[in-house]
């Protein structure tokens, strides 16, 4: 289940970044992020699957199993969205220092 999850999640937010203009968001590094997950939880399925003599379900599907996935998606989104927040600050402090500088200049002339 959390393979589908973290696959389903890779795909949004692929879709959203090749539909979206660049660079306003980070949706590139967040999707990378989330197709790292996707693969580490593929490979953790197949070399479980393999040591349990390729026997069973591949996806176990149930409760447990989805709480996990968002338990893995809730932490990544954190993190984004701590970027974001960091990003924007930075913008609006250069753009203060920049209309900072304006001011100067126009006080410089008068």
């Amino acid at each position: 289940m959390w393979l589908i999850i973290a696959a389903i999640a890779a795909l949004t937010t692929t879709y959203m970044w090749l539909h979206r203009p660049p660079e306003t968001d980070r949706l590139a590094q967040l999707s990378m992020v989330f197709w790292g997950l996707t693969l580490m939880v593929f490979v953790d399925h197949v070399i479980g699957w393999f040591l349990d003599g390729a026997e069973g379900d591949f996806f176990d599907i149930g409760v447990n199993e989805f709480i996990l996935s968002i338990c893995m998606i809730v932490p990544i989104l954190v993190i984004w969205e701590g970027a974001l927040i960091a990003d924007r600050f930075r913008l609006r402090q250069a753009m203060a220092a920049k209309t900072d500088d304006r001011l100067r200049e126009k006080k410089e002339m008068i």
